[in-house]
């Protein structure tokens, strides 16, 4: 049973490593992988997600406290505005379907985010987006 989903990075970069361990699991009867080898797969997961395994580790450490929130909603293209429609918990951004429509001056949007509650995560992007960060 999967417990992550291949189609985001980070199940991507697990997916990739279990092929990896597969292969060196599978290279021969009575064969174990080398620690240089395991290390060279962990590693391609670490750049594969993101990281850069020379860089520190704090790129890893949370920026606060929190939970994960997904935040759903429209964007108005004449000005840097944020409708958000909804929040909901979990990360759920990379399964929102991209839908054909024609929302003039309006474009679909959603992304995860990270806080203390529903409105702090919904305040969150909408400030980014008025900040021209997104």
């Amino acid at each position: 049973m999967l417990h992550f989903a291949p189609a985001t990075t980070s199940g991507s970069a697990v997916a990739s490593l279990f092929r990896m361990w597969c292969s060196l699991r599978d290279a021969g009867p009575g064969r174990r992988p080398e620690a240089a080898e395991l290390a060279r797969a962990v590693e391609e997961m670490f750049v594969g997600l993101g990281l850069d395994p020379a860089g520190p580790p704090a790129q890893v450490e949370l920026p606060g406290t929190g939970e994960v929130f997904t935040v759903f909603g429209l964007r108005y293209d004449r000005a840097d505005a944020l409708l958000v429609a909804g929040v909901i918990p979990g990360e759920h951004a990379a399964a929102a379907l991209e839908l054909d429509g024609d929302e003039l001056d309006f474009s679909r949007w959603a992304d995860t985010v990270r806080a203390e509650s529903g409105d702090a995560a919904a305040r969150t992007p909408r400030a980014q987006v008025e900040g021209g960060d997104c």
